[in-house]
């Protein structure tokens, strides 16, 4: 196709850097009296950008400019003039971006610092009935191990006991020999999302989780341990450490909102005070 052939020779004419700087520009399509030049289409393309994929960016960027154009003639050709008038609305939406741009300036100047832990506890124990659990959670440790690892059985006591030093020396196992290993850095975790990595229906599972918190499963190749250390059931209160960082996010937007109503009762006194502001 010419156009193709018009982008590959536009880009690979180019040196090793591609896309030199011209001393004259150069126009690159038309559409109707709109020229698109050659420096806008380079100013598109990142800097070591491989040479396919250079002329790719620019075959798209110069198809949809071509399309924009051609629909933007059809507009203002089919747009009545009150419809065409566009400034009322381009003024609004300037006007509301640097409104935006200036509380987030001062947001992120006065607002930078953490919440307190004090006011976290605080939110948590007088809305803890917002905070109720739709599936069970827990803290444990999960691995897997291929069934050609070597002394398992002496793994198996290591994973049933609750001492500290049985626990080291499995934790020291696993990093060595499981396909995977995880203890979720101690974090709160859906159960169901443990129950999903294993070889067996998740009703079996349950039920056997009532008898015992330790599961042993495998299939073909791999053991798939599960060791339960704490749970909270499904319709239980969440624990804190579970929501302190969505009490975080409501705290921080509460300030924020606070922090913004702030602003515009304090931009209108002084508006008044200082005379700035007139109403008829």
């Amino acid at each position: 196709m010419k156009f193709t052939h018009f982008v590959c020779l536009l880009l690979l004419t180019s040196s090793c850097q591609f896309f030199p700087r011209q001393e004259e520009d150069e126009v690159v399509a038309t559409v109707f009296d709109t020229e698109l030049m050659h420096s806008e289409v380079v100013g598109i393309i990142p800097p070591k950008t491989s040479t396919d994929d250079s002329i790719l960016m620019a075959r798209n960027y110069i198809r949809n400019w071509v399309t924009k154009q051609l629909l933007l003639h059809k507009a203002l050709e089919n747009l009545s003039e009150e419809e065409k008038d566009i400034h009322k609305q381009v003024e609004d939406y300037q006007m509301t971006v640097l409104i935006y741009r200036y509380k987030q300036k001062l947001i992120n100047q006065k607002l930078s610092e953490e919440i307190e832990k004090e006011k976290i506890e605080q939110y948590y124990e007088e809305n803890k009935i917002n905070f109720v659990l739709n599936t069970p959670i827990v803290k444990a440790v999960f691995f897997i191990l291929p069934k050609t690892a070597p002394h398992l059985d002496q793994m198996r006591k290591w994973f049933k006991s609750e001492k500290q030093e049985d626990k080291d020396l499995l934790d020291d196992y696993c990093i060595t020999h499981a396909k995977k290993y995880d203890d979720f850095n101690n974090n709160w975790i859906e159960l169901k999302f443990l129950f999903n990595l294993m070889p067996e229906d998740v009703t079996k599972l349950e039920n056997e989780l009532r008898q015992t918190k330790s599961i042993i499963k495998e299939d073909a190749e791999n053991y798939y341990f599960l060791k339960i250390k704490e749970v909270y059931k499904k319709e239980n209160i969440a624990p804190l450490d579970y929501v302190r960082k969505e009490i975080t996010l409501i705290l921080k937007n509460k300030k924020k909102l606070e922090f913004e109503s702030d602003l515009e009762k304090q931009i209108n006194e002084e508006a008044v005070r200082k005379k700035h502001v007139k109403i008829y």
